[in-house]
């Protein structure tokens, strides 16, 4: 575990990182952190050997560190089980006309893949003329609620 100085508290029992199969059967590993805030704790899973480019999930708790990790472990699957994008005629498009994803350093990830913003921008020229809503979600709460 870790406190705001990411110095060790002991808890012996937390695990390092958990393993789930994605919506193609892939099995994705990921590396969990806990952090100890004044107020509660922050549970961060990010895929292992993806340099930040992959999934990565956070989960809040306010009670305890398993109920933080209890959170993530429903949030993981529930995500991984949705395909969003799909190769047509050898580009990316949306799989049902929505994309969820996260913001990532130079694009954004959407199915465990980093897309440049300028991709992104590319898939969405197949939509012109089309109204959309763009919200912006904290990476605490679930985008599938």
């Amino acid at each position: 575990m870790k406190n705001g100085n990411s110095q060790n508290q002991g808890i012996d029992d937390f695990p390092a990182s958990d393993e789930y199969t994605d919506f193609a059967g892939r099995k994705r590993t990921f590396d969990l952190e806990l952090t100890e805030l004044p107020h509660g704790y922050v549970c961060v899973a990010r895929e292992s050997g993806k340099d930040g480019d992959g999934y990565q999930f956070q989960s809040f708790s306010r009670i305890d560190p398993f109920e933080c990790l209890s959170r993530l472990r429903r949030k993981i699957p529930k995500v991984l089980s949705v395909r969003h994008l799909t190769q047509e005629g050898g580009s990316l498009q949306p799989g049902h006309d929505r994309l969820r994803g996260r913001i990532g350093y130079g694009g954004v990830v959407i199915d465990g893949r980093l897309l440049t913003f300028e991709e992104l921008a590319n898939m969405m020229q197949t939509y012109e003329g089309f109204q959309f809503d763009l919200r912006f979600v904290d990476p605490s709460d679930d985008i599938f609620a």
